[in-house]
């Protein structure tokens, strides 16, 4: 299967590394507005170098949209348009206005596209999941999920992520809460219950090469599920080094399910006066430095499944575009309850 990639940079990278393990994955090629950037990519991955984006629709069944958030409407709906297999990256878009045209687009192609929500095909997340549907944990009472990275401090160059172009999307909550947002909302079967929520963004590093930042590197969000689970989410990425790590942690009336990634290969199970710490398998592909234990593997995951997913037309195992909507609008929700909050703090 050919498959594309629209988008030259970090992510789009982390694609093209897992297409070249899967057998049956073809690598066609990469477009992006910096010719530069997509002739590294193909000099170090393969492919065709494209300057046109029609082209490289042209050469390829599928495509994967890692190009910059506010890329993502027009991207996709080009791709969908030309009768192309699509998987964009997350966010899906950056308004609820993008979003809806993309799944009402969607809804009107045979050509299924699917969201690149990779956390979920995490080797412990799909070991949680299956603990909650069989009730392992007994009836699941709180979830408390962090993402804290330092990049906001480490990242001197001001780019595309600081600017006001992606509506927020790009900071701390729309670039990492993102996928927590997902996780919550995949693990639980349950939408947030909007009256609860609170929460916090703040804005930590303002400047860089004396350019306003306009995104949050800093957000904390509480709230309750319509299930009744309490739900606390931070993402950062103005943390300490020695503080930086995903962790989540399950907490249910039979048992805990707890992982933090400075345990690497393993997460902790208590259930009654039984702890135990269990190893998770190796991986395929070396993760990045600044990533945690299996995120470079999620990517292969999620491929495989979705090249499966384009064979046998069952796209079941993955993040579909209604599932890119629901998290776009508790986005959307998250900031509006954010600004409200800054805004009542400057009128006090």
């Amino acid at each position: 299967m050919k498959i594309g990639i629209i988008g030259a940079g970090g992510i789009a990278k982390a694609h093209a590394k897992a297409l070249s393990t899967v057998k049956g994955a073809e690598l066609s090629g990469f477009f992006d507005v910096n010719s530069l950037a997509s002739r590294k990519c193909a000099f170090e991955y393969g492919g065709t170098v494209f300057d046109q984006l029609q082209d490289l629709l042209n050469e390829s069944t599928a495509v994967i949209v890692s190009s910059p958030n506010f890329c993502h409407k027009e991207h996709v709906l080009e791709a969908m348009s030309a009768g192309k297999y699509v998987l964009c990256e997350k966010p899906m878009a950056v308004s609820m206005e993008e979003a809806e045209e993309m799944k009402n687009k969607a809804a009107q192609t045979s050509y299924i596209p699917i969201m690149g929500f990779n956390y979920r095909h995490l080797t412990f997340v799909q070991r949680l999941k299956e603990m909650i549907s069989n009730n392992e944990l007994g009836d699941i009472l709180s979830v408390n999920i962090n993402f804290k990275k330092n990049s906001a401090l480490r990242r001197k160059k001001y780019t595309w992520r600081d600017h006001s172009k992606s509506n927020k999307t790009s900071g701390a909550l729309g670039d990492l809460g993102v996928h927590l947002i997902d996780l919550i909302l995949y693990l639980f079967n349950s939408p947030f219950k909007l009256d609860s929520l609170k929460v916090k963004m703040m804005t930590v590093v303002k400047e860089k090469e004396q350019k306003q930042v306009y995104v949050d590197d800093h957000s904390e969000v509480y709230g309750q599920l319509e299930n009744h689970v309490f739900v606390k989410m931070i993402t950062s990425k103005c943390t300490k080094t020695d503080e930086c790590g995903f962790s989540i942690e399950v907490n249910g009336q039979n048992g805990v399910f707890y992982y933090h990634s400075r345990q690497k290969n393993e997460f902790l199970l208590k259930t009654g006066l039984t702890e135990q710490m269990i190893a998770m398998p190796d991986t395929w592909l070396t993760d990045p430095e600044n990533e945690f234990y299996g995120w470079a593997d999620s990517f292969r995951a999620q491929l495989i499944r979705w090249m499966n997913g384009i064979e046998d037309r069952n796209f079941d195992s993955l993040a579909t575009f209604e599932d890119g909507y629901k998290t776009q609008f508790y986005l959307s929700e998250f900031f509006n309850k954010g600004q409200q909050l800054s805004l009542s703090k400057q009128a006090n």
